[in-house]
């Protein structure tokens, strides 16, 4: 049990690193200068916007999933590291000291969970509405263009 706890804490620290990787660069390819101006070509049509924004969109699935399914991880981590305090406690004389240790572990599991789940949570809602808007704008522009 303690080897699966391990693994999942590491796990969890895997977790955290994709997830701020995918921030970064989802940030990167959505929030970039020229983007902003993004002007539709004067020939597109609907369906070469849509699939400007399907390329703009990928990522953002693995993104969400992330965001749900961390603090799962996170728990997963928790109970594991509670049941490995418990068993302690079961096989000893009462000692604060035998249980403090893991159950301080366990509550990091949950945190750690949290700390990818959170901003992987927000990041994926402010790309949504950033993809959103730049949608809109192309879908203007190109109804500007076909005036």
């Amino acid at each position: 049990m303690q080897h699966l706890a391990a693994s999942i804490d590491y796990l969890l620290y895997a977790l955290v690193a994709l997830t701020f990787a995918v921030i970064i660069y989802k940030g990167a390819i959505l929030y970039a200068p020229g983007l902003a101006g993004m002007k539709a070509p004067a020939s597109a049509d609907k369906a070469d916007i849509d699939e400007h924004v399907e390329t703009l969109e990928n990522g953002m699935a693995l993104l969400a999933v992330m965001a749900s399914a961390a603090p799962f991880v996170g728990l997963a981590g928790t109970v594991l590291h509670i049941m490995q305090a418990l068993s302690r406690l079961s096989s000893a004389a009462i000692d604060i000291t035998l249980i403090s240790g893991p159950i301080a572990t366990a509550l990091n599991s949950t945190l750690v969970g949290l700390c990818a789940a959170v901003p992987a949570l927000v990041a994926y809602n402010l790309m949504q509405r950033r993809i959103q808007v730049l949608h809109n704008r192309l879908l203007r522009a190109a109804n500007e263009e076909a005036r």
